[in-house]
């Protein structure tokens, strides 16, 4: 009897490499030599906060949507038909408008998000335990032993949790699914949206050797500018290069290039209780002089981090403030603070701080914030109070806002500070 290696995405079906389902008639068939004995999947929610707006509104179904600020806020993400039209996140509000002048403008109902996140990771830890989870709108499952846990491989139970999350909210999603992170997170980025792209051990060489050093983890602009003054503008021309050569040229992580670019990685998933710090960053379309225009990224960067401290549960001590020159130097700060926070009014406060002494340094290309010494956040805790009355003021209104947000996600409500 020959091997069924084929899924049909609409009615699970196990099925024979076909061009329809033979039970649902479906065209949507999955097939892979090795699709039934993969086990590490990244799962990303296509343009996440663009995509609920849509779901709960079908007037924006089909324009072109920006979430983000006002007049001079930043986007802060778009949908798909936005994109087609030049729109990028942290990309100026005003640049967005002129690039796609039809474009409709929401402001961001992150507790709406993060309660559609919830749900979202709920139902991944209701298939593996081993769910570590990137953002609102990403996350990598370790999905070893589902098939004797729940009779089902790692690729069938991740269809049905497509075709869950697409009927239950209207939401798509992109699998990634291959041998380890690096490779099921690159595969999760092809083929967007509504994607399940699968990379095996056997084509994995093949798969990646065309594709540019920037797809690798940690290549950012600096290092693949120094990749290319090195004549290195894809992967097979790292593979060409002995370790030796590399750890010489680019130090320690010169090891990881050679490891990553034979499609090799040995980090593994862990559940979010092991993390060690979280951090978001914003790449600027152009290089960002003005204290006010850093402050109103700032303030994006800190409600992003305290959206996704307070969706996990978890709160942090030690912050870190990361800017990038326009000459790709690096500078970096951090304080521990007396206590764990995780509101975005105290991890702005924080980092406002520390970006006040580095100021001068403008312009910057890229702005970054962490927040590391995570501890789990303890039931019913409340924040703590100061003697400055302005400052109270201040986190009670964010405390009434998220309440509000999560209670009322068709309202709207941010700071003016975000615009």
């Amino acid at each position: 009897m020959i091997e069924k290696k084929a899924l049909c995405k609409d009615c699970f079906a196990k099925v024979h490499q076909e061009n329809r389902c033979p039970s649902c008639h479906s065209p949507r068939i999955l097939y892979h030599k090795e699709l039934f004995s993969l086990d590490i999947a990244h799962v990303d929610c296509d343009a996440f906060y663009a995509s609920v707006e849509k779901s709960k509104n079908v007037e924006l179904v089909d324009k072109p949507l920006i979430v983000g600020g006002g007049n001079r806020g930043i986007v802060t993400t778009c949908c798909y038909i936005a994109r087609i039209n030049g729109v990028r996140s942290a990309m100026p509000i005003y640049i967005a408008k002129k690039l796609c002048p039809k474009a409709i403008i929401v402001p961001p109902r992150m507790g709406l998000y993060r309660e559609i996140s919830k749900f979202i990771f709920s139902k991944m830890t209701q298939l593996t335990p081993m769910v570590e989870t990137i953002a609102l709108d990403e996350a990598y499952l370790d999905l070893s032993g589902t098939k004797q846990l729940h009779g089902k491989t790692a690729a069938e139970l991740l269809v049905q949790l497509a075709k869950e999350i697409e009927n239950e909210l209207n939401l798509s999603i992109s699998i990634g699914l291959s041998e380890n992170r690096f490779l099921a997170k690159l595969a999760s980025s092809l083929n967007k949206p509504r994607a399940f792209t699968v990379i095996g051990h056997e084509e994995k060489h093949n798969f990646i050797n065309n594709l540019p050093v920037t797809c690798i983890p940690g290549v950012g602009p600096k290092l693949s500018k120094k990749l290319k003054e090195d004549s290195i503008e894809k992967i097979s021309q790292l593979v060409a290069l002995g370790l030796d050569r590399l750890e010489n040229r680019y130090g320690t992580y010169g090891k990881t290039l050679w490891n990553l670019a034979r499609g090799r990685d040995s980090k593994k998933i862990k559940p979010n209780s092991t993390r060690k710090s979280i951090s978001k960053e914003i790449t600027f379309n152009s290089d960002l002089t003005k204290e006010t225009d850093l402050k109103k990224a700032l303030w994006m960067l800190s409600e992003k981090l305290s959206d996704e401290l307070k969706s996990s549960g978890i709160r942090g001590q030690t912050m870190t403030l990361k800017l990038k020159r326009s000459d790709f130097t690096v500078s970096s700060l951090s304080y521990t603070a007396e206590r764990s926070i995780n509101m975005a009014e105290d991890l702005y406060q924080m980092s406002l701080a520390l970006l006040l002494k580095k100021v001068f340094l403008a312009p910057f290309r890229l702005l970054g914030l962490s927040i590391s010494k995570l501890i789990p956040e303890k039931e019913n805790e409340t924040v703590e109070e100061s003697f400055d009355i302005t400052y109270n003021k201040l986190l009670k209104a964010e405390l009434a806002m998220d309440k509000i947000k999560s209670k009322f996600g068709r309202k709207s409500i941010t700071k003016g500070r975000g615009f």
